[in-house]
């Protein structure tokens, strides 16, 4: 078993770094290190301007650690053959489990130890922590992000359905209390809560997983589900095979077709605006980036980080439309259209063209809500139509190249 998750684990890993080689390309990066960089400066001038009676952010920051601890699950790896080929072998796959626990835990408890480091600026100064206070709050985050994993593979057996109703609201009860009692008591003491919760965790998963059987099909659907939310994020830089759309008839979209040319030289037009409108992968993959960049842009406040963020979006909306130019080439029609590939490519910078148009608007609409000045908005109107015109005229040519 300890040879099949390792197997299962490098083939893992060796498919999440290709995906990651395409998103951290080398234009995403230098746009990342500006965000960044921006974002670390905006920090920084905001934690200028708190004082210790400003407690209000304690509790802001009680409950971000709390909904933290949701991020990572454990990674059980499992495929859908397995519940024929493995049953037979039931019992040992506890060192399987056991293995895609130590794999999550790692990964889990990194991610703890940074929502934890981007928090103590604010907990020195906000709450007055010391050094050895925010180390106690820390061990109290990983113990009890290790309590929320052992409770994860407790639910991968079979539990009882009265214990499974109000062990996980149990667990995350416990868990917000703890967090209170370290923000607003003393952290030592939510740390021994949270050992104190980790350890009876621990003894708990020891005596259900002995007397029970593995839950199969909710692990496989589990698991599936958590690749698919991987492969959302993914999806957002590049063009992921396993996130397959859907199409819906959405009649309440269908006066904007009224607005199309019906004549020959617009035929791809045509094709393409509705399969935009009907399809569910690249439609919605716009409607998530628009939505997230507009509120991002109003939070952050007017002045140049705003800016790196709607040209970064509108970057990142522009360069995941590419691959629909050829969403309908394994369709044998749409070869034999008497229509030059010149042609094709217009229509469908225009679709692209008018799909940033709008992003772009949205954007500054976003932008001159948050206060911004008029100058600033003029600017960004500048920015938005300078980068549509390479997007569209330039780029598009040279990655369809």
């Amino acid at each position: 078993m300890n040879e099949l998750f390792q197997t299962r684990l490098q083939r893992h890993l060796r498919r999440m770094l290709r995906y990651l080689r395409l998103v951290f390309n080398d234009h995403f990066v230098i746009a990342l290190m500006f965000f960044v960089g921006g974002l670390g400066l905006a920090y920084s001038n905001w934690l200028k301007t708190l004082g210790p009676q400003q407690t209000w952010i304690v509790w802001v920051l009680g409950l971000l650690l709390w909904a933290g601890l949701s991020v990572s699950h454990i990674a059980t790896l499992l495929e859908p053959a397995d519940t024929v080929f493995l049953l037979p072998r039931e019992r040992d796959m506890h060192a399987y489990f056991v293995k895609a626990w130590r794999y999550s835990w790692w990964l889990a408890q990194a991610v703890q130890v940074i929502f934890v480091g981007l928090t103590v600026p604010l907990l020195m100064i906000v709450d007055q922590m010391t050094g050895w206070s925010l180390l106690a709050l820390l061990i109290t985050q990983l113990a009890l992000k290790d309590a929320q994993l052992t409770l994860s593979v407790t639910h991968l057996y079979q539990v009882k359905p009265s214990m499974k109703r109000w062990l996980r609201p149990l667990n995350w009860a416990g868990a917000f209390v703890t967090l209170a009692v370290g923000l607003l008591v003393t952290p030592w003491l939510s740390a021994a809560m949270a050992i104190a919760i980790a350890v009876g965790q621990r003894y708990l998963h020891q005596r259900i997983w002995s007397t029970t059987v593995i839950a199969w099909r909710d692990d496989i659907k589990a698991e599936a589900n958590r690749m698919l939310g991987i492969y959302r994020f993914f999806n957002l830089f590049t063009d992921v095979p396993m996130v397959q759309g859907s199409v819906k008839r959405r009649r309440y979209l269908d006066w904007l077709l009224r607005w199309l040319p019906k004549d020959q030289q617009h035929a791809f037009g045509y094709l393409y605006t509705r399969g935009m409108l009907r399809g569910t992968e690249f439609s919605g993959l716009v409607v998530r980036l628009t939505v997230i960049g507009a509120v991002l842009l109003y939070f952050s406040g007017h002045g140049w980080l705003a800016m790196a963020l709607d040209a970064l979006f509108i970057y990142l909306i522009g360069f995941q439309l590419l691959p629909f130019y050829k969403q309908y080439d394994n369709i044998v029609f749409t070869h034999i259209y008497p229509l030059a590939t010149k042609q094709r490519l217009k229509n469908f910078q225009r679709l692209l063209r008018n799909v940033l148009s709008l992003t772009g608007l949205i954007f500054l609409v976003a932008f001159w809500l948050s206060n911004a000045p008029l100058a600033q908005v003029g600017i960004l109107l500048i920015i938005n139509v300078i980068e549509i015109y390479l997007l569209v005229t330039w780029y598009l040519k040279l990655r369809l190249a």
